[in-house]
């Protein structure tokens, strides 16, 4: 619910909440005093003063036409009595002396002087805290004794009382139904604000642990769903930050070991020319050739951290040519086929009932993508023994929207708990980490960032017979033409 209908609400049960109140406490009082018909106790007071005028008319004409009937004790106590039910009685007197006193006065004003009040009649009085009016009448008995009546008549059907405290207890009651609602909307508006201030104190003394929830609807939720959002987002953000934090240490940690290594190796070979140790031509050519060799080692390095670099940065622009995936990749095997023959590994190239499949892609960063991986299987199957058979076997198959690419060697295979995170940047399985075959971690981070570059994706498994597995896939173009060796530097 908005702040606005809340508010709008809450002025609105100010209003009618008092009075809905008020009247279920009027009913209850009537209820509590034997009153089943409000209307019926309504009307009865309503007419009251009409049925007070028949009786006094009645007795108006009977004091000035036959007075005598008074003495009768029959009549007397039945006007008396009908007076009675209606709030009324009279007060009659002979010669200034007081013959009659309507019951009805003595159970409402017991011990009154009433001597005084035939004397002196005030204008009104106060019996029971009810307030009388008075009505004096002068009249001659038969025999020619001066009479006098007084009528008294109750004039508010509720006690004098009653209106002051009936004020003070509707403005009490009205203040604090006020007072009650205003709470209660102000808590349902105020609390959960309240609950956001905690969390942005919390997070600005760097705690980013505690969850937002969005107790209420309206704005305020939907603010507290905006801050819940921001909190994740600068959670992500920070956890980030730390993260490249500690890649840069990883970073500093793997290029300082690989390149201290060769270059410790070069300083040596150089000592032992420069000494005298090679003192053979043939000495001499086995020092450069490994020194030439260390030294290239570096400079891949520094080229695969400089391309990661790049890419991770988004700063590498990706030459995107529509091009036949199946005869690229015929093309690229056929060249690799050679180099992997000199190591000792032997390449199988499988394209069964695969037709020309067309992608958009670099051929330069695509070329990175397939030597990062066959030279990763190449330096886990150097871990076996020589008399081991050492194969790669590529496949290419066609789905419906991609073309698929599996890689698979015979070596050792992947551990389990180093599959979800060879792709990492920096990351090198255990078994890998010695001089020989340990890289600088970049190579398959390079080739995931190049793979998602394409809008495709990159993961890796174990073979069934042992041995790794790594898989491709790239979307295909809806694009016929293709890429001929004249034109490869076309951008289609």
């Amino acid at each position: 619910m908005s702040i606005r209908v809340k508010l709008y609400m809450s002025y609105l049960a100010m209003v009618f909440v008092p009075v809905i109140l008020m009247i279920a406490f009027m009913l209850f009082f009537f209820y509590a005093g034997g009153i089943e018909d409000v209307r019926e106790a309504f009307d009865k007071e309503r007419k009251e003063p009409y049925l007070q005028a028949l009786v006094y008319g009645e007795l108006s004409y009977v004091l000035e036409n036959d007075a005598g009937k008074l003495e009768d004790k029959e009549y007397l106590s039945d006007i008396q009595q009908r007076l009675g039910d209606l709030w009324a009685g009279y007060l009659f007197s002979k010669d200034g002396k007081i013959t009659s006193v309507a019951p009805f006065l003595e159970q409402v004003a017991p011990g009154q002087n009433w001597q005084r009040l035939l004397e002196e009649p005030p204008a009104t009085v106060a019996f029971s805290s009810y307030r009388f009016e008075t009505y004096n009448i002068d009249f001659k008995y038969p025999d020619g004794s001066d009479g006098r009546g007084v009528l008294f008549r109750r004039n508010d059907t509720v006690p004098i009382y009653w209106r002051p405290v009936g004020t003070a207890f509707s403005l009490a009651f009205i203040g604090l139904t006020s007072l009650l609602l205003t709470y209660f909307v102000s808590r349902s508006i105020i609390k959960p604000i309240k609950k956001l201030e905690a969390a942005a104190l919390q997070i600005k003394d760097g705690d980013l642990s505690r969850k937002v929830e969005a107790t209420t609807r309206g704005e305020i939720g939907q603010l507290s769903i905006a801050f819940e959002e921001m909190r994740v987002r600068l959670k992500h953000s920070i956890d980030q930050s730390l993260q490249y934090e500690e890649n840069r240490k990883m970073l500093l940690s793997h290029i300082s070991h690989d390149l201290k290594t060769p270059i410790s190796a070069i300083k040596g070979y150089v000592e032992g020319i420069m000494d005298g140790i090679a003192n053979t031509d043939e000495k001499r050519t086995r020092y450069m050739e490994t020194i030439y060799r260390k030294a290239t080692d570096m400079d891949q390095l520094i080229d695969e951290l400089f391309l990661f670099s790049k890419l991770d940065l988004q700063t590498v622009a990706f030459d995107l040519k529509v091009m036949d995936f199946s005869r690229y990749m015929e093309h690229f095997m056929d060249e690799q086929r050679f180099d992997l023959d000199k190591s000792g590994v032997t390449l199988h190239y499988t394209a069964h009932e695969v037709g020309s499949i067309f992608i958009a892609a670099d051929p330069d960063k695509l070329s990175r993508v397939l030597t990062n991986i066959l030279n990763n299987c190449v330096k886990y199957m150097g871990q076996q023994s020589s008399q081991e058979t050492k194969t790669i076997i590529v496949r290419v198959k066609e789905l419906d929207q991609f073309a698929l690419v599996e890689i698979e060697d015979t070596g050792p295979g992947i551990e389990k708990e180093d599959l979800p995170y060879i792709f990492d940047r920096f990351y090198r399985a255990e078994q890998s980490r010695n001089s020989e075959t340990g890289g600088s971690g970049l190579g398959l981070a390079i080739v995931k960032q190049i793979i998602e570059g394409h809008g495709g994706m990159v993961w890796a498994e174990n073979a069934e017979h042992g041995g790794a597995r790594f898989c491709m896939k790239l979307p295909k173009s809806g694009a016929v033409k293709t890429v001929d060796e004249h034109e490869e530097h076309t951008d289609y």
